[in-house]
């Protein structure tokens, strides 16, 4: 058995003692937020592109795959988030492949602009994209209360409780994702 060390050098001393209160903690959640993860998996399930093959470099493969992770295990925010992030690397791509690589420079908010501008993508992809950025811009920036797309303003006018509108939010990004994947930009 290695000796664990810690950021000093010292060696950690671990307890030799039954189930921790760590180990019951993780257990309880891992049953009690089962049936959840698996109804979100089924999700993923049904939505994924079934012929899609991801390439490309280890910061883009990963983000794919940490996004459905992340919407299983309910981290709703950082679906949000990375899908977003995700979704900004197609429109990169897309753009470039294009020769329109001076127009990825100032952000997702300006391809779509341009997109939507120059027809270059259709405007319901491009208006449910906008929607999630939109949605995501609070967790990032700061934004005022009355902020329209902010958790809280959005949980109030949709007489939702939080929790279940992030859900949704995740649901409908994940929809977003797996859409583009299946029918390209």
């Amino acid at each position: 058995m290695e000796t664990k060390k810690d950021l000093f050098g010292k060696t950690i001393l671990e307890k030799k003692r039954g189930t921790s209160r760590l180990e019951k903690y993780l257990t309880e959640y891992d049953v009690t937020t089962f049936p959840e993860r698996v109804n979100r998996l089924t999700l993923i399930n049904k939505m994924y592109p079934k012929s899609l093959i991801l390439a490309g470099d280890m910061e883009f493969v990963f983000t794919f795959g940490e996004i459905k992770e992340c919407y299983i295990n309910g981290h709703f925010i950082a679906t949000i988030i990375l899908t977003q992030s995700f979704i900004e690397k197609l429109f990169i791509e897309f753009f470039s492949s294009r020769s329109l690589s001076k127009e990825t420079n100032n952000g997702l908010d300006r391809m779509i602009k341009y997109a939507r501008k120059n027809n270059l993508i259709h405007s319901t992809i491009l208006d449910m994209v906008d929607n999630l950025r939109l949605k995501r811009n609070p967790f990032v920036h700061s934004k005022d209360f009355e902020y329209p797309h902010s958790l809280s303003r959005r949980t109030i006018n949709n007489k939702t409780l939080p929790y279940e509108q992030l859900e949704n939010d995740a649901k409908e990004a994940m929809q977003i994702l797996f859409y583009i994947m299946n029918n390209k930009l």
